[in-house]
């Protein structure tokens, strides 16, 4: 072992082995994010504004630092052998080579049953809907009342009716009265809700909250009613917690989230002053835009004022005349022709038909001398000037030799048929002679 040791060609220097094991801690997500639960010892507050501390149980100690940034928000006070539950992430410090845990938040011991309901339903709400993005309200530009939900004897309302006069002196606020923690505190924040939603009271922005205070301080604004009370406010509605570090679920259902009431009214209500700055400079664009079209227009008319039309309106009327003139002219010129040209085709059509005429005369005098000529050539001419046609078994006779004594013949004239029988076969022929 110690040989295969030896013969590692990979030689390692103090700040690469530090440095591999704070990427490996800080990339595990089993060390960061978590919750430890554990006792404070060595609490150190330095000059810094940091507090360092170990965190202890029975069984083993991590050193933990909870910096400035984040501990600022603090609402008590850290003290020697208190059990705490802290949430944040491990480090590797590499110039000691040691680990501690950075905090990020710290509660006193006895609050993680309360976070873990808190993150359930969480969960819960959020399978719902209720936290979705599309579900949120856009404010309204300019409300004319306010309805507040807080502690009347309270800093918050104090500081919305402050914010909200320095704004808009005009504003309209009405308070629904509610307690903000302790027992009955959930039931009054959701009538007082309820309650600003009725039309009668014509609230235009809801503002629900309270001044800060202890985690415990702000349980009311974790619970279910009030949540959903938030979520199904028909009026837009404002969640103003005062607390940076731990964002009751009201935020995550409000239609806005402000981290004080103050900001909550800086939100909900504009500036006055800022209102009519804007009007007026509105205004005076408007008034701008509207002279330099007054001023085209004017420029426009005042072009075609001086137009030679307006100056000697008669010449326009002169210039149609002459128009309306020469328009005449060449109607009543093409109106000639068009007559003149008729005639001539018609004429041409004329000239056409007497020579189609003639030409008809001419080929019905050819085709009447064709037809006696036709007439003359034909059997039916021949037959009437004496001639006959002998048959013999519907055979033409055209020889004496083909006739003998016995035989019987049919002989075609003019003007039908005879039947004969051959007494004598004479081969002599004689044309008018008697005997």
């Amino acid at each position: 072992m110690i040989e295969e040791i030896e013969h590692t060609e990979t030689v390692y220097s103090v700040s690469d082995i530090t440095g591999i094991l704070k990427q490996l801690i800080e990339s595990t997500p089993e060390l960061n994010g978590v919750w430890v639960k554990g006792e404070i010892s060595n609490l150190t507050y330095h000059s810094s504004g940091h507090i360092y501390f170990s965190l202890k149980d029975e069984g083993a100690v991590i050193q933990a630092v909870f910096f400035k940034h984040a501990n600022k928000h603090l609402d008590f006070k850290l003290e020697e052998g208190m059990s705490v539950v802290v949430f944040g992430g491990v480090t590797v410090f590499e110039k000691r080579g040691s680990y501690q845990f950075i905090v990020y938040k710290i509660r006193k011991e006895g609050l993680g049953e309360l976070l873990q309901k808190i993150e359930k339903l969480k969960e819960k709400l959020h399978k719902e809907g209720l936290f979705a993005p599309e579900r949120k309200k856009p404010l309204p530009a300019l409300p004319k009342r306010i309805g507040v939900v807080t502690s009347p004897t309270g800093a918050a309302i104090r500081d919305i009716i402050k914010v909200a006069m320095r704004r808009f002196p005009n504003i309209e606020i009405i308070l629904a009265p509610a307690k903000v923690q302790g027992e009955g505190a959930v039931e009054s924040i959701v009538t007082g809700i309820q309650e600003l939603n009725n039309p009668q009271w014509g609230v235009d922005v809801i503002i629900a909250g309270r001044g800060g205070g202890s985690f415990e301080d702000l349980m009311a604004f974790n619970e279910e009613a009030v949540v959903r009370a938030f979520a199904g406010s028909r009026v837009p509605i404002i969640s103003a917690v005062g607390h940076q570090i731990d964002h009751p679920l009201s935020d995550l259902a409000a239609d806005v989230a402000a981290p004080t009431p103050s900001a909550a009214a800086e939100i909900a209500v504009p500036v006055k002053a800022e209102l009519i700055a804007a009007i007026d400079n509105y205004t005076m664009r408007m008034m701008r835009r509207l002279t330099m079209m007054v001023q085209s227009f004017a420029n426009r008319i005042m072009l075609i004022v001086r137009r030679r039309v307006f100056q000697n309106p008669m010449s326009l009327v002169e210039n149609y005349e002459l128009a309306l003139a020469d328009a005449e002219n060449r109607i009543q010129a093409l109106t000639h022709k068009c007559i003149t040209d008729t005639k001539e085709r018609l004429s041409r059509v004329r000239d056409l038909e007497l020579i189609i005429k003639n030409r008809l005369q001419n080929y019905w005098h050819i085709f009447m001398m064709n037809v006696s000529k036709l007439e003359h050539l034909s059997p039916v001419s021949v037959l009437k000037r004496g001639y006959s046609i002998t048959l013999k078994d519907s055979q033409i006779v055209s020889s004496i030799k083909k006739i003998h004594q016995g035989d019987t013949v049919r002989v075609i004239v003019y003007d039908g048929s005879m039947q004969c029988d051959i007494q004598l076969v004479n081969e002599e022929v004689s044309f008018g002679k008697k005997g």
